[in-house]
């Protein structure tokens, strides 16, 4: 049986759920390094932290997907930087890449 491939959204909405500043306001949300905004997001989408991937490109948000127990935390380093990437492996991320287009290459893998 061939390898199932993602494939991106084709038509909106290009997210099930959405929370941000302001859905962290009205609830009284803690801010970045915890992870409250981030457990709020999977809590909408009934899905267990260890179970969901994170993408995050400041080391507070790298930390706060460690602190909630996110199966895979993905930093992004958009520096280029050895060090950077070093620091957000050392604050928490499981992989580090360069940019969005990276993260989609990664999951798609070699899917045509």
């Amino acid at each position: 049986m061939p390898a199932r491939c993602w494939s991106p959204p084709r038509s909106p909405p290009l997210v099930d759920v959405l929370v941000d500043g302001t859905d962290a306001e009205r609830l009284t949300l803690a801010g970045k390094p915890d992870p409250a905004l981030f457990l709020e997001a999977v809590r909408r989408l009934h899905v267990d932290p260890a179970d969901a991937a994170m993408v995050e490109d400041a080391l507070a948000g790298v930390g706060a997907g460690r602190r909630g127990h996110f199966g895979l935390v993905i930093g992004l380093d958009r520096s280029g930087g050895m060090s950077a990437a070093e620091t957000m492996r050392d604050r928490g991320a499981d992989v580090v890449l360069p940019d969005l287009t990276a993260v989609v290459e990664s999951v798609a893998g070699a899917c045509p």
